[in-house]
């Protein structure tokens, strides 16, 4: 077995760079290091704080100034030669149970990187520049997602507090007491009090697309937004031996079908749309029943909202379409809609010279995962950069990017900070 470890030793590291963000990376993973080689950091665990302690030591290392606030979200500042706004560049170290050691972290560690960067050249860049770590942003802990992030935007509100309980019962107030806060500490967390210019992420793809066309980085062209639809077929159960085929209204043969031809539907809408049932439930559930009622889980996705409107209406449509020939009947309720974020035009133009600067070849990606800069980009404007995924393996011990890949990304990220305007 090809593990994580092997797999680092095998690495090629041709420069400083390389050498720093390989040596990090095996750092921070031995804390929550499993017994598969992958990564249990929790969002408000003790290893995540331990690995924000280790980064906040190597921030300050190159001259940063470090605060934390009340969502235990790390800053640390290298000033430029505008104080009242920053470039700011980030993700998280929180991962899932049994994870991997890139997604989130190669985010935080390439930020960094820029600044010891420059920090070598003696480099002042045009606004301050912070490197943020945000909290639980896979979400493990409160079954959330993006929390860090979310608080930081002023996106979570004290009703959502109430919700919270992590697996062992523990409400925030607890937990955020581990981590020296509160939920007034918490809610306080809205925003900076000065302009964010640009937020850059730097990400593992978790895909394939770049491993396909052999590329090392990709410019990412939008956040699909997420939208869950619960859709009910009902029929009538029956006995399985007795009921002739002609008379049977089978909630389970519908469904199906339905699920069967959804790929049509989204194709049909664009080429970003997505949808997929991973969630279903039949009943009575019995072998020798035919089913009665099926529910399942439609989750649909993409990056533009007009689409993703579109989207949502063409599985009503669909699923209405599939019962009206036949006695079973359909429910369609949509329970949640996430708005897409856009990337501008002009800040992908603008990335794209700094590929060409650097180089590389500019090929656009969709991102159908939420990440931090989802959360920013409701009021700031973002930009985003996907790294080559091994296989497109993540939230996997086996999850794994290039070092050198993730050199390309800093040097394409921190030419485009440098030439921004």
């Amino acid at each position: 077995m090809n593990t994580f470890l092997d797999k680092m030793k095998a690495e090629t590291l041709d420069d400083q760079t390389t050498k720093r963000l390989h040596s990090r990376i095996l750092e921070l993973s031995e804390i929550g290091f499993t017994e598969d080689q992958g990564s249990k950091r929790m969002g408000y665990s003790k290893f995540e704080t331990e690995a924000k302690k280790k980064i906040i030591n190597w921030m300050k290392d190159v001259g940063m100034t470090v605060r934390t606030d009340g969502a235990g979200n790390v800053f640390g500042r290298y000033t430029g030669h505008d104080d009242s706004q920053v470039f700011m560049a980030g993700s998280h170290v929180d991962s899932v149970p049994n994870g991997g050691h890139f997604d989130g972290v190669a985010g935080v560690l390439s930020a960094l990187e820029i600044a010891e960067l420059w920090h070598e050249e003696n480099y002042t860049p045009a606004y301050s520049y912070e490197v943020v770590i945000f909290s639980d942003e896979e979400g493990s802990r409160f079954n959330s997602g993006l929390t860090g992030s979310r608080a930081f935007m002023g996106l979570i509100d004290e009703e959502e507090l109430d919700k919270y309980r992590d697996p062992e019962g523990k409400t925030i107030d607890e937990v955020l007491g581990n981590i020296d806060s509160n939920r007034k500490k918490f809610l306080a967390t809205d925003g900076p009090d000065y302009k964010i210019k640009m937020y850059g992420e730097i990400h593992i793809e978790q895909a394939r697309q770049l491993e396909e066309k052999n590329l090392p980085v990709g410019i990412v062209s939008g956040i699909a937004g997420a939208t869950r639809t619960n859709i009910t077929f009902r029929g009538e159960a029956g006995h399985a031996g007795s009921t002739p085929m002609h008379q049977r209204k089978d909630a389970l043969v519908q469904a199906s079908e339905f699920i069967r031809t959804l790929p049509e539907v989204a194709t049909s809408i664009s080429t970003t749309a997505v949808a997929t049932v991973g969630k279903m439930k039949v009943s009575p559930n019995g072998v020798n029943v035919i089913p009665g009622e099926v529910q399942l889980v439609v989750d649909a996705r993409d990056i533009n909202e007009a689409q993703q409107a579109e989207l949502i209406q063409a599985i009503r449509r669909h699923a209405e379409k599939i019962t009206a020939q036949s006695e079973v009947t359909v429910d369609v309720d949509l329970t949640t809609r996430i708005t897409p974020i856009p990337i501008g035009k002009d800040v992908i133009a603008k990335m794209e010279e700094s590929f060409r600067r650097q180089d590389q070849i500019p090929v656009h990606l969709p991102s159908g995962a939420g990440h931090d800069a989802m959360s920013v980009g409701t009021k700031h404007p973002i930009t985003m950069l996907f790294v080559r995924s091994i296989r497109g393996i993540s939230h996997n011990p086996e999850e794994f990017s290039h070092i050198s890949d993730l050199r390309d990304a800093v040097l394409i990220l921190k030419d485009f900070f440098e030439n921004f305007e």
